[in-house]
């Protein structure tokens, strides 16, 4: 089966058993469908997914292999469309879709779109070394490299509610979007310094993201059932604007 889809997500790369390290991408049908897509592989130097967030792809699906969340497909094959959407269009597309984590808990959803009222953010620097323990032999040149680690050594935690829903009580949730991990890599080459680190990842993440039109793309956790934020859009405010939960 064939679908086109518009990517909202591509999270930061994980380590898997069978693939190496795998790039989650997530997006919507044209029916309004979400579809969790695998596997994209992440490999150093190669350019193993050749698509952003925003772009239109088209897939060849299959069922998963042992994957049993409802959304999730197996990708044999997939072409880039190269027609890239704007954030209106984005809009258009994701604004139906709007819910919160207690809504999507009763559709036993493992993705879904919500709209946070950011109350906090936690940011853990576990480490500010950006390298790979392990070195290697370059063959062209003969000497010891390093190399760049694939996920960099940093959480952030968003506290929030989930806008316009009574029934929420606030949540705490890790984000995995790949936009961070590239922000403290472009951060950490040129800083050691812990605080100006933090300084800058909040400044971009939270207060930066106070002043937009934010949404989260969420998403379960393969083995635990448990919500992650597996990506961000973040629109200049539109006034007047007002949305509906789905129920």
């Amino acid at each position: 089966m064939n679908e086109k889809i518009l990517v909202l997500v591509r999270t930061i790369p994980e380590k898997s058993a069978t693939y190496e390290h795998l790039v989650c991408v997530a997006g919507i049908n044209n029916n309004g469908e979400w579809r969790r897509l695998y596997p994209f592989k992440f490999r150093h130097g190669e350019k193993s997914v050749d698509f952003r967030k925003k772009d239109l792809i088209e897939v060849t699906l299959a069922n998963p292999d042992n994957d049993k969340r409802k959304e999730s497909r197996k990708v044999t094959n997939h072409i880039n469309l190269n027609s890239p959407q704007n954030d209106e269009e984005v809009l258009q597309r994701i604004t139906p879709l709007v819910s919160s984590i207690e809504k999507l808990d009763r559709q036993h959803a493992s993705l879904g779109v919500i709209k946070p009222e950011l109350t906090g953010i936690d940011i853990i620097i576990n480490s500010t070394n950006i390298y790979d323990e392990q070195t290697y032999f370059s063959l062209a040149d003969d000497y010891l490299e390093k190399r760049e680690k694939v996920k960099m050594p940093v959480e952030l935690r968003y506290k929030f509610k989930c806008k316009d829903d009574s029934e929420c009580k606030g949540h705490n949730i890790i984000l995995i979007d790949w936009e961070l991990n590239e922000l403290v890599r472009n951060v950490m080459r040129r800083e050691k310094d812990e605080k100006i680190i933090e300084d800058k990842i909040r400044g971009r993440f939270f207060d930066f993201m106070k002043t937009r039109d934010l949404y989260f793309f969420m998403g379960t956790h393969f083995r635990f059932s448990t919500w992650i934020i597996i990506g961000l859009f973040y629109p200049q405010k539109r006034k007047g604007v007002q949305l509906k939960l789905i129920n």
